[in-house]
């Protein structure tokens, strides 16, 4: 399997050798992907020409996976499962030392390690498959074990030596798709389960800025001009900009489409809010995928 970062996709996107990327934005358990924020803040302006044109909802089940020891199973009580589950395992634990995964990983399967590894040392790496590569390549004997999936195991010879180990059992991330602003859309074919509206509630919009120094309660002149114009706000982050201590970009889901034409709430909301902030980018458009919980499990 390739290793591809995030950072891989973007300027993958950017400089034309693919048509899309898909990353991930938030998980619904362990919050926003920084990395992500971070490549869509774009602070040295190396993709100017990437925008969000879709998103989609993936559950996330994530398994131990190592080698096995010689101990006898354990049925292990998943602590922060609603449903209050276990983790029917073939294999012990009590060998296990070392946890790799990708820190988002680690932090959706927190109250698992706390209880069932609290003393193994947890290392974050890039991915969740390098993480299982990793422990592959440590050989037969290794005392490590990786958060991954099934088919990591299967890929590189691992036993699943605990499954479903994240924390909630609706346990879901958030994708981004992206493309260049000045490429051809409709070869993107969105999830099935996209709303036929085309109101501004069927639509959400990105939006990064940053403010002027002074004076104080900007932030919340900017915000009020959505409230005006009664376009609802469904996240806002903040990104250190590194300009200088203590200054930073933000970056704000809206719902409603900007469009071509220049007309439009959404438009006219952005016209006003312009000259309250010192500097600021359209991120893109596309259309909401309304998930319902069942539809994640």
């Amino acid at each position: 399997m390739f290793d591809i970062s995030l950072l891989d996709t973007f300027t993958a996107v950017q400089e034309l050798s693919s048509s899309f990327a898909v990353v991930p934005f938030e998980n619904s358990t362990y919050g926003t992907v920084v990395f992500t924020l971070d490549l869509l803040v774009d602070r040295e302006s190396a993709y100017p020409d990437l925008i969000v044109c879709g998103e989609y909802y993936l559950p996330i089940c994530h398994n131990l996976l190592g080698h096995p020891s010689e101990a006898q199973p354990q049925n292990l009580p998943c602590e922060g499962s609603k449903s209050g589950q276990l983790h029917r395992n073939k294999h012990g634990l009590q060998h296990i030392s070392t946890v790799y995964s990708h820190p988002q990983a680690l932090g959706q399967c927190e109250h698992f390690l706390s209880q069932n590894l609290p003393g193994a040392e947890r290392r974050e790496i890039s991915s969740t498959s390098k993480a299982a590569e990793t422990v592959a390549g440590e050989g037969p004997n290794s005392r490590a074990a990786a958060i991954s999936s099934s088919l990591a195991a299967e890929l590189y010879g691992l036993t699943v030596l605990a499954e479903g180990i994240q924390d909630k059992d609706d346990n879901s991330t958030r994708f981004f798709v992206l493309r260049r602003q000045d490429t051809d859309s409709k070869s993107y074919v969105s999830p099935p389960h996209q709303p036929v509206s085309t109101d501004k509630g069927g639509w959400k919009t990105l939006i990064s800025f940053t403010l002027p120094q002074q004076p104080s309660g900007t932030l919340a002149d900017v915000l009020q001009v959505f409230k005006d114009h009664d376009l609802n706000l469904t996240g806002i982050h903040s990104r250190p900009s590194l300009q200088h201590a203590w200054h930073y970009v933000f970056l704000i889901e809206v719902q409603g489409r900007r469009e071509a034409s220049g007309h439009g709430v959404l438009n006219q909301a952005l016209e006003e809010m312009q000259p309250k902030t010192r500097e600021w980018r359209w991120l893109g458009s596309w259309i909401e995928q309304r998930v319902k919980p069942a539809q994640l499990r």
